[in-house]
């Protein structure tokens, strides 16, 4: 892209952060209709928040979450696990897809 006369290039670091910027705004406005890794991030957030919060004794997602990550790329998401909330438990949320029979997701 070309701006005033010089090249301006957009490093794949760049576009993480600003990726992982619109993530943390969808997170704290339960936005939805954002898309990333083929879901739904504020309906993600909103169904399985739940299940994925540190302590929680949920034995498996609820179907609404297992819905919301259908056809989700898990291993796109798995680039964003270290940028979850500090009340999400990580371990818990690589769970979900196995959970709902999508079959294991691994990092």
């Amino acid at each position: 892209m070309a701006m005033a006369g010089r090249k301006v290039t957009t490093s794949s670091a760049s576009v993480a952060a600003a990726l992982v910027a619109l993530l943390i705004v969808a997170a704290a406005s339960g936005a939805a209709g954002i898309h990333v890794c083929n879901v739904d991030t504020g309906s993600m957030l909103n169904n399985c928040r739940s299940y994925c919060s540190v302590g929680s004794n949920e034995a498996s997602p609820s179907g609404a979450c297992c819905g919301a990550v259908r056809g989700a790329n898990f291993k796109c998401l798995c680039k964003y696990k270290g940028f979850l909330p500090k009340d999400i438990d990580a371990n818990r949320a690589m769970q979900i897809p196995a959970k709902c029979g999508y079959g294991p997701a691994s990092c």
